[in-house]
């Protein structure tokens, strides 16, 4: 694959997100495009800080991750599929299963380091903790509008979930407990 650009990529990820076996064939192409890492961070500008969305309609949201040095992401869940790919950097996406109190509990983990990929199904429950000295860099591909889907966040210590807002993120996050 000869560089990447991100417009390209934005086009082919909603072609793929209206065909046949869209989750099969955005694992395959996140698959090949992954094999040059190095050719996805110099697509993106160097002042491009945060999670930027760089596209999202009902078919399929398109993201840009980054993750800090140390930083963790509550559990969550997406309610769709999704494809990630990471192409600077090393994060660890805990994953978790509901367990008979009515909790969830952790059931694995999976590094994932430059090139590569991991595919999520619609009832995965995960966490994200950025292992690298510098910023866990992405691409995750939700099929299906992530923004205005109704999705939970979990609170691992006290067995409970709650809507994912802003509001219970912050506080998730606050309590720096799940790293």
């Amino acid at each position: 694959m000869t560089g990447f650009s991100i417009d390209a990529f934005v086009q082919d990820m909603r072609a793929i997100a209206v065909g046949e076996d869209a989750a099969k064939n955005l694992r395959s192409y996140m698959d090949d495009l992954f094999a040059d890492p190095g050719s996805i961070a110099q697509g993106f500008p160097v002042d491009l800080l945060g999670d930027s969305i760089l596209f999202e309609d009902e078919t399929v949201s398109i993201w840009r991750t980054s993750f800090e040095p140390g930083l963790s992401v509550p559990a969550h869940d997406h309610q769709m599929s999704a494809v990630i790919g990471v192409y600077t950097g090393q994060e660890r996406n805990d994953f978790f299963e509901a367990d008979p109190s009515g909790g969830v509990r952790r059931s694995g983990n999976v590094v994932l380091g430059a090139g590569d990929v991991l595919s999520i199904g619609p009832s995965a429950i995960h966490s994200v903790t950025c292992l690298s000295d510098d910023p866990s860099l992405g691409l995750h591909v939700y099929l299906g509008n992530l923004t205005n889907a109704e999705r939970s966040l979990f609170d691992i210590d006290n067995g409970t979930s709650m809507k994912f807002d802003d509001d219970n993120y912050d506080k998730l996050v606050a309590a720096d407990r799940f790293a």
